[in-house]
């Protein structure tokens, strides 16, 4: 049975980790970004502009085997502009939204249509902000909170040979946590929470963030909760 893996967001942090990961676990893995840095006889570059929908629709993923195994990771996200909303360009607006919120809703639909008679796991990559309300984080708050109820709403639709998650990685050493350390305090009145993440070590490394979600791919039916915080999963 070959394993499958559909991941976005592949040219840096979390999704390039994670792909590298499965490719030592002898998964074939299709990557989705603008960049790309992975060379391996068992990956497969897609470069696509995951915030520009045109090319988003025009996506039609593999045909595999039915005996094959399948997981799309909607990992791809921004956290937009940091600064409150009345200071938000409209255009940024809309792409935070398509590529956090529309991007991940199409895939998990293009996923469920094309491989109907196939195992299935849709992981979505979430964050505790989709909890809690922060200034200056308006798109990346809502656009995350839809990412959890998304994820809610497609467990309850009980498609057939599917299993769905969202995950919270915490607070992961990423290109995205640079683009905070380096926002405007001004507008961010938790920068210095979020500076001393990094300078006290604090920071999940994007190696341990894989192999937990790795486990999660192991183990998906140990799971009674579609939510799924890293922070309070503990392997060995």
């Amino acid at each position: 049975m070959q394993k499958i893996a559909l991941i976005t967001g592949t040219g840096s942090g979390i999704g390039k980790t994670l792909a590298e990961l499965l490719l030592r676990k002898s998964f074939k893995v299709f990557g989705y970004s603008r960049t790309n840095q992975i060379e391996n006889k068992d990956f497969t570059f897609t470069k696509i502009d995951l915030g520009n929908l045109e090319e988003v629709k025009k996506i039609k993923f593999p045909k595999f085997d039915s005996s094959s195994s399948v997981i799309l990771v909607n990992n791809a996200a921004a956290i937009g502009e940091i600064v409150p909303l009345d200071r938000k360009s409209e255009t940024g607006i809309i792409n935070d939204y398509n590529l956090n919120i529309i991007t991940p809703t199409i895939f998990c639909k293009k996923l469920i249509q094309s491989y109907k008679l196939m195992n299935k796991l849709i992981i979505n990559i979430g964050s505790g902000a989709a909890n809690k309300a922060i200034a200056s984080w308006s798109t990346y708050c809502a656009t995350k909170s839809g990412l959890d109820m998304l994820t809610e709403v497609i467990a309850e639709e009980k498609h057939k040979n599917l299993n769905v998650f969202s995950i919270h990685p915490g607070v992961v050493d990423t290109k995205m946590q640079y683009e905070i350390r380096n926002s405007d305090k001004r507008y961010f009145y938790l920068l210095d929470k979020f500076l001393a993440y990094y300078t006290d070590g604090e920071l999940e490394n994007t190696q341990d963030t894989a192999k937990k979600i790795y486990y999660i791919i192991q183990n998906k039916d140990k799971f009674a909760v579609n939510i799924i915080s890293l922070r309070d999963l503990k392997i060995k």
